[in-house]
C-alpha cells in the first residue's frame, strides 16, 4: 500500500475553521475588555472632577454658576458645542492640575464631561456633571440618574 505525504483538503478546511472560530471568540473578549477599560477611565475622570469641585468648594463656599461648561480636555460629538468656561476653570485651577479626557478620543458619538449649575434633574435642582459610558456599563456610585440608549448610557452626577 502506498501512502502519500501531506494533508487532505478536508483536514485543512477543518483546521482553518477551528482557527477562525477561536479567533472570533478571542476578538469578542478583547473588545469587551477594551470597553471596560475605557469605562474605568471615565469613572476615574468623574472621581477626579468630583474631588476637585469638593476641594475648591471648601475655599470658595459656593459652586460657580455655569450653563453646560465643558470640564474635560475636549467635548465632542453631540456635546461638541459645549466649550470651557473661564469661571469654572478658575474655580477648579487650584485643585485640578489637568482636566480628564475621554479615553475614546472622539471615536464615538458623545464624549467629555459637562458641568451645569443650576440644573433641574427629576425635580431636584443643583450642580451636576454629565458624562457618557459605553454599554454595557454603569454610571458608578453617587450618580443621580442615568438614561440608557442603544449604545451608550448618559449619566448625571449631582455635586451638591
Amino acid at each position: 500500500m502506498k501512502y502519500r505525504k501531506g494533508f487532505t483538503l478536508i483536514e485543512l478546511l477543518v483546521v482553518v475553521a477551528i482557527i477562525g472560530l477561536l479567533s472570533s471568540v478571542v476578538l469578542v473578549f478583547l473588545n469587551s475588555a477594551r470597553v471596560k477599560t475605557r469605562n474605568s477611565a471615565r469613572l476615574s475622570g468623574i472621581n477626579t472632577l468630583v474631588s476637585a469641585f469638593n476641594l475648591s468648594l471648601g475655599d470658595n463656599n459656593s459652586l460657580p454658576i455655569a450653563s453646560h461648561a465643558c470640564v474635560s480636555e475636549t467635548c465632542y460629538g453631540g456635546i461638541a458645542e459645549f466649550t470651557a468656561n473661564a469661571t469654572v476653570d478658575a474655580f477648579l485651577a487650584p485643585s485640578l492640575s489637568q482636566k480628564p479626557s475621554d479615553p475614546a478620543g472622539g471615536s464615538r458619538g458623545y464624549g467629555g464631561f459637562v458641568y451645569t449649575n443650576p440644573m433641574n434633574v427629576l425635580g431636584v435642582s443643583g450642580a451636576y456633571i454629565e458624562y457618557t459610558m459605553e454599554r454595557p456599563g454603569s454610571c458608578g456610585l453617587g450618580t443621580q440618574t442615568s438614561f440608557i440608549y442603544s449604545h451608550l448610557i448618559h449619566c448625571v452626577f449631582k455635586l451638591d
